[in-house]
């Protein structure tokens, strides 16, 4: 018996001391619905989200939105922070749309999302 507890007191002595292991977060796909209409752009097509929840990932999209159309109009880029969260864009251009995706980070909290707007 006493063995027993000795084999068990050192295992979570080793857990104790053991580098903690990263835990996987599985990207989560949020469902819009009409709401892909209502976010800002033209149309938002999809939204993910990893470490947050799809609401978070709603309020990304708006003030992500937000801010490009404050620097430069349905053309403008949005080089702030947004609600804490830091975005980069990839983007194709044609005269009369933009088609782009998004992916806004913080910490381990992920929001991407891609979306059109009509110029």
């Amino acid at each position: 018996m006493a063995a027993v507890a000795v084999v068990i007191l050192a295992a979570l002595a080793l857990a104790a001391i053991a580098p903690a292991q990263p835990i996987a977060r599985a990207a989560r796909s949020c469902g819009l619905g009409a709401d892909a209409f209502t976010l800002g752009p033209t149309y938002v097509e999809t939204l993910n989200v990893s470490g947050t929840n799809c609401a978070t990932g709603t309020k990304v999209i708006k003030a992500y939105n937000s801010c490009r159309l404050k620097s430069g109009g349905a053309k403008g880029h949005c080089h702030a922070r947004v609600l804490g969260f830091k975005c980069s864009e990839k983007r194709s251009t044609s005269s009369v749309q933009i088609v782009a995706n998004v992916r806004c980070t913080a910490s381990r909290k992920v929001v991407t999302f891609a979306y059109s707007e009509n110029t």
